[in-house]
């Protein structure tokens, strides 16, 4: 079977510059990018100039369905909104590893990759007295590098990086210690390290210096108290010169770590973010996440540049996760593409403070490319 995608709008590997390409599919794999006759392909699908990508790549979700409490399921939000990566953030430590393993991503048709918790346990608790965080470390002890690293190494295929949650909610009466156990696995295993961060104590200021090229700096554009802003409201310098040594600025939308007021003074200082997440789960989910393309559109309208927004769903969060072929289109390689638009669509979001901007334009997900198969994206536009 040989199809042909027609007239795609495609971003130029490690570029911002756009080319209009026919792309021609044999068999599930990317035969060839350029000029393709009509003649050669059993279906020809004229894409009229729409924008064809990667599937994308969403580096912050928790999808331990049924497993933890904040678990969604991948399968249905992939098939809504062109996400055909998943990374799962913590949910799972080296204690229930397995049966994350086993019963979600063995069984699951999109990928899932994970970072593990350094917390024995992961996430298991969340939500609980009206949506209260549960800190997964209640002592020191049960942030063990050595069964973290056993795991991993169990693993390699499906983990990697390692998670540790630093807030007032979160482990953050035990300060930088549970960051420096993760970063001292990772460091042994060759593997990035996620930081989250919340509402003091620990202090932004008190653990970004600890994190090196590579590692993840998730929920960057957070609201106040304790986001990356000076008291100038520009971003503090700490945090510039965490992103001139390589460590990846990550939004990780979520419930509480999105502000638009963060996000515009970020971007007006030439700090963009260089990936795009959603921390999507059971208490984001229907607001004010939705799901990536929500997130995105938010980024859009905003300011920030789309060849960039695709960049930081594709490529880089393929980069930090050391899986580089799902950022790429390639000849030989399977096609797994979506192809989306940016659209008129009028819609009021959230930001995770509360906050309502009006927005004229929306990214719509509208076909999912998986080998030959092609089959239409049912999005929905969230928001009013």
């Amino acid at each position: 079977m040989y199809v042909k995608l027609k007239n795609c709008v495609v971003l130029e590997p490690g570029t911002k510059e756009w080319q209009v390409i026919d792309i021609g599919i044999r068999d599930g794999r990317v035969e060839a990018m350029g000029g393709v006759a009509d003649a050669k392909a059993d279906r020809v699908i004229d894409l009229g100039r729409r924008f064809v990508s990667p599937a994308w790549v969403d580096l912050h979700t928790h999808v331990y369905s049924l497993g933890t409490s904040l678990g969604v399921d991948a399968d249905s939000i992939g098939r809504t909104s062109g996400v055909g990566v998943f990374v799962d953030a913590g949910s799972a430590g080296a204690g229930n590893f397995t049966g994350f393993k086993e019963h979600v991503i063995k069984r699951s048709k999109v990928k899932i990759y994970s970072f593990l918790n350094i917390g024995f346990g992961g996430i298991p608790f969340f939500g609980i007295q009206g949506g209260s965080q549960a800190g997964e470390i209640p002592k020191l002890e049960v942030a063990d590098p050595e069964a973290c690293a056993h795991c991993v190494r169990n693993n390699r295929r499906l983990i990697v990086g390692i998670k540790v949650r630093l807030s007032a909610k979160a482990n953050g009466e035990l300060g930088r210690a549970p960051l420096r156990t993760a970063r001292k696995c990772a460091r042994s295993l060759g593997i990035p390290v996620m930081l989250h961060i919340g509402k003091p104590p620990p202090d932004i200021g008190d653990l970004i210096g600890l994190l090196g090229p590579g590692d993840i700096l998730t929920h960057a554009f957070r609201p106040e108290p304790n986001s990356i802003l000076d008291g100038e409201g520009r971003v503090a310098k700490a945090l510039k010169a965490a992103k001139r040594r390589g460590v990846v600025i990550d939004i990780g939308h979520g419930s509480g770590s999105f502000s638009y007021r963060v996000a515009e003074a970020a971007l007006e200082d030439a700090f963009q973010p260089d990936v795009i997440s959603t921390d999507i789960h059971a208490f984001s989910v229907a607001s004010p996440v939705h799901d990536l393309p929500t997130t995105m559109t938010k980024l859009l309208n905003l300011g920030m540049p789309i060849e960039d927004i695709v960049n930081a769903v594709t490529r880089n969060p393929a980069i930090a996760i050391h899986r580089p072929r799902h950022g790429r289109i390639s000849e030989g390689e399977p096609a797994d593409m979506v192809v989306f638009e940016v659209a008129r669509i009028r819609t009021t979001l959230k930001d995770s403070a509360g906050e309502e901007r009006s927005f004229a334009k929306a990214i719509r997900p509208l076909l999912r490319v998986e080998g030959t198969t092609v089959r239409r994206i049912p999005w929905v536009a969230s928001g009013r």
